[in-house]
């Protein structure tokens, strides 16, 4: 499908509107990058664009239901950012210094992230997936935790009440300069039960073959959320019990209580998604990384550390990434820069696991069944928590 804009989310939709669906339709994207460049009026819009008002204003209506289209005294702006290729050329500089910064940071903290990777119970039991380190540093530092503790530092803007019940940042880029989709940025998640399941790297050509993504593919047939929680809690005590050993058939339907069928289902599907490995025809063995909430603790801990060196860093050049962003068209159409900055800091610290992978700090995500590059992993809550995704 051609794209004249690149979109990217951060947080979860609601129910009534779906940004990426609003936004698919191209006369759309034209449209949007117009009002991007100068604040315009319907009619200027139908002028520019080729097609009759009425047209115009349906497609303003859509738009500014769900709060991606401001207008002011008739003339109607972007209500998040869009980076034209002339901005992007603009931060590109500031980008590289800010993923430079990373990357000494993570640098200097490796041994530490070694050292709690040698005392997490997969490894002490002989289990060391060769993408723990991205998972650690990619996923839940940089990423995840790294979104949190940025916000309460004021950097940026984690995500925002938005009409139709969603709670997210929405982010354009146009088309030519960055690959989002060969970005190590994508981070799928999903919390049920105890388990929360996620995914993070490099998109596939088509949809993840991973959880939560299969879990989002039953609820979407029609699989009711309860069900779709029940199937996804009883993965995931497959997987926590494999964590502390090496199990029979036997041993996990005993262990779990999971009738005979489903379990052979469970352990197909899991087997063909190279989640578990299969020891002499005989014992199931855990094949990616699964982290204990005592696990989860320290590397939570280690994260917050190493992201408020980061921070600070950031901190330092808040006048330089000021000045930068005053260049922009999002700041010309009044997007706050703590809003703005959360999608520009994925793409920097897409560049630092970049820069990592390819100096051999860390290990890039394998290669998965479906074609995509990308790290797959389940961290055990201490308690449960009502289903959610993002």
């Amino acid at each position: 499908m051609v794209k004249l804009i690149e979109f990217a989310m951060c947080g979860s939709e609601g129910k009534e509107c779906n940004p990426y669906v609003l936004t698919a339709h191209l006369e759309r994207q034209k449209l949007l990058l117009l009002i991007n460049s100068k604040p315009l009026s319907a009619g200027d819009i139908a002028r520019e664009l080729g097609i009759s008002t009425e047209e115009v204003i349906k497609h303003l209506y859509e738009l500014a239901r769900c709060g991606l289209v401001k207008e002011v005294n008739g003339l109607y702006r972007p209500a998040f950012a869009i980076f034209t290729l002339g901005d992007q050329r603009t931060l590109q500089p500031l980008m590289d210094d800010l993923a430079n910064d990373i990357v000494e940071v993570i640098k200097d903290n490796m041994r530490r992230v070694r050292d709690v990777i040698n005392d997490l119970s997969i490894v002490k039991r002989g289990i060391k997936p060769d993408d723990l380190e991205y998972v650690i540093v990619g996923a839940i530092t940089l990423d995840y935790s790294g979104l949190d503790v940025l916000s309460e530092e004021g950097l940026l803007l984690k995500s925002k009440k938005m009409p139709g019940g969603g709670n997210y940042v929405f982010t354009g880029f146009e088309v030519g300069l960055i690959d989002l989709n060969e970005a190590w940025m994508w981070g799928h998640n999903g919390v049920f039960g105890k388990y929360w399941f996620s995914s993070h790297g490099k998109l596939p050509p088509r949809g993840r073959l991973a959880f939560p993504d299969l879990a989002w593919l039953w609820y979407g047939l029609g699989v009711s959320l309860d069900k779709v929680t029940a199937k996804m809690s009883e993965i995931g005590a497959i997987l926590e019990a494999l964590t502390y050993g090496d199990l029979t058939f036997k041993d996990l339907q005993s262990k779990l209580g999971i009738n005979e069928l489903s379990l052979a289902t469970d352990l197909s599907l899991l087997l063909t998604l190279w989640y578990v490995t299969v020891l002499n025809r005989k014992l199931w063995r855990l094949n990616i990384p699964v982290f204990t909430p005592e696990d989860y603790g320290r590397v939570k801990t280690l994260s917050i550390s190493i992201l408020k060196e980061i921070a600070s860093r950031f901190k330092s050049k808040l006048s330089i990434i000021n000045d930068y962003y005053s260049k922009t068209s999002p700041a010309r159409n009044e997007i706050p820069l703590k809003e703005a900055f959360n999608q520009v800091y994925h793409i920097i610290f897409e560049k630092a696991l970049d820069k990592l992978i390819k100096d051999e700090v860390i290990k890039e995500p394998p290669l998965r069944p479906d074609g995509g590059r990308y790290s797959v992993f389940m961290i055990i809550l201490k308690e449960a928590k009502s289903p959610f995704t993002y």
